[in-house]
């Protein structure tokens, strides 16, 4: 009787404690959705039932008149920002007071993830950042840009001679896109040769399937760090199994042997890591930094990178005119005697890198961004509301799917026109509803890389083949739920050979 009685009086001030928590925002005059005792808003994509970012655009959309929205992740109070110059606060003119990215990775339970820039916090964010830049300079890129020149080469005969590209059955763009920036950040990052096209199951693939395998652990373990993070802690969870963690290192490890043996100095990322290994006095960069570093370039300039491509691919195929207009500036643009596109040339192919933005625009490949405030934050609403106090440890949510397909910020805002992004327009777009890589001092560091390696692929795909869409590709396009925006059932494409 005591013990039911006890266990009646526990629930009781839990429940209280919870309901008088859960008006943490109602008290602030903040306005949002009602949320449900121990889940809060998000309780969805917890359960893998719907993506988090699928639930953060609803909620964007459902209070268009507002500056910013209070919800709850679990029974913690988070702010979802709709007002670009509150973003612009949060990201860049206010740095200091959110310098953190939202995200809790234990160094010790999961070494490669906790070392990633992105995990990493304050100081030591700002010493590795810092360190890691010289890595993405245009002159870098310069360097590399042959190698990615060879490779789409390759690129189109895998095309051109694979089987289900020419009997009907099409082919998926994310799975090409993949092999295409596998084999680029094989060369670019380790020095080897990533053979995506000529082995079906390379060993680079394998270990890009093991380490961003979508499978319901690997996605129950990404929203538990992400939606609540103190239970991940407790649970010790890592997103990098110790199976690929032994790969990574091994090749890491066996590179940097192999070139030191031989006297093998190549400028590429991995040579940047090793130099910072015997020169940078303010952080120590050991063998298993350098391999999560590694990883980090792995990851973002493989899968990330193939997201951004596969759907750049599919509206193309989608919208015949852009891509027509596409081909003829890249055929005009075209060496006919050399057969070759230079980098400064590249670099000067407007529509293209449009119809690069205006994919990442409809299809960001992480669909919301999570901050945290590191300083309380007085917030003096517009619009006349309540003037309220961040505070410090509030997370902040950047709901980026949202924001770009806001129409108040872009008309037709779910149709594919890379007009959107061209310099005569550019006076019309407010970055600060453009965050596909972020902004401000946290923006994304490989961005220079990877729009490299989207633009140097799609470029010769174009040139070389006239794209439709299959019709085994479901549409309207709907998203996984997994960590990065993925299509339903994917996105198949036709290719029909062109002469250039």
């Amino acid at each position: 009787m005591f013990a039911l009685a006890l266990l009646i009086l526990v629930t009781t001030i839990a429940y209280y404690f919870l309901k008088v928590n859960n008006q943490y925002w109602e008290k602030k005059g903040v306005k949002g959705p009602k949320p449900t005792i121990f889940v809060g808003n998000v309780a969805k994509s917890v359960t893998l039932q719907e993506q988090v970012g699928t639930i953060y655009t609803r909620i964007y959309n459902e209070y268009r008149d507002e500056e910013c929205v209070g919800l709850y992740r679990g029974t913690t109070p988070v702010l979802l920002l709709r007002d670009p110059d509150l973003i612009k606060e949060v990201v860049a003119k206010s740095f200091n007071n959110f310098h953190d990215n939202d995200f809790h990775v234990n160094k010790d339970n999961d070494p490669i993830f906790g070392r990633n820039p992105f995990m990493l916090k304050g100081e030591e964010w700002k010493i590795v950042r810092a360190q890691l830049t010289p890595g993405f300079t245009s002159g870098k890129m310069k360097w590399m840009y042959p190698l990615l020149e060879d490779i789409s080469t390759n690129l189109v005969k895998f095309i051109q001679n694979h089987p289900q590209t020419t009997n009907g059955e099409g082919y998926e763009a994310k799975e090409l896109s993949v092999k295409f920036t596998l084999n680029t950040v094989a060369s670019c990052a380790f020095g080897i040769e990533g053979k995506c096209f000529e082995e079906e199951e390379s060993e680079f693939r394998k270990i890009s399937r093991e380490f961003f395998s979508p499978d319901g652990w690997t996605i129950f373990g990404f929203f538990l760090i992400t939606l609540l993070p103190s239970i991940s802690k407790v649970l010790r969870l890592r997103l990098v199994t110790k199976k690929v963690e032994h790969k990574l290192l091994k090749m890491v490890t066996e590179t940097l042997k192999y070139r030191e043996e031989n006297s093998i100095i190549r400028n590429d990322f991995l040579h940047v890591m090793t130099q910072l290994k015997k020169t940078c006095k303010e952080y120590e960069f050991t063998d298993l930094d350098v391999t999560a570093q590694a990883a980090g370039f792995f990851g973002d300039g493989s899968e990330t990178s193939s997201v951004v491509m596969g759907f750049t691919l599919y509206e193309l195929a989608a919208n015949l005119d852009a891509q027509n207009k596409l081909r003829e500036e890249i055929n005009a643009a075209f060496d006919n005697n050399s057969r070759t596109l230079s980098y400064e040339v590249l670099q000067g192919l407007e529509y293209l890198d449009a119809a690069i933005n205006e994919a990442l625009r409809l299809h960001p490949p992480i669909s919301s961004l999570q901050k945290v405030c590191t300083q309380n934050f007085k917030y003096v609403p517009k619009n006349g509301n309540k003037t309220f106090t961040i505070e410090k440890g509030t997370p902040i949510i950047l709901p980026v799917l949202g924001l770009q397909r806001d129409p108040k910020y872009y008309e037709d805002p779910d149709s594919f026109k890379p007009e959107r992004f061209l310099e005569v327009n550019r006076n019309n777009l407010n970055k600060y509803m453009f965050l596909a890589f972020g902004e401000g001092p946290r923006a994304c560091l490989g961005k220079r890389f990877g729009v490299l390696q989207v633009k140097v692929g799609v470029a010769h795909i174009i040139r070389n083949f006239e794209l439709s869409v299959n019709q085994k590709t479901q549409r309207p396009i709907r998203y996984m739920n997994a960590a990065l925006t993925l299509a339903e059932g994917g996105l198949w494409l036709d290719f029909k050979k062109i002469d250039p």
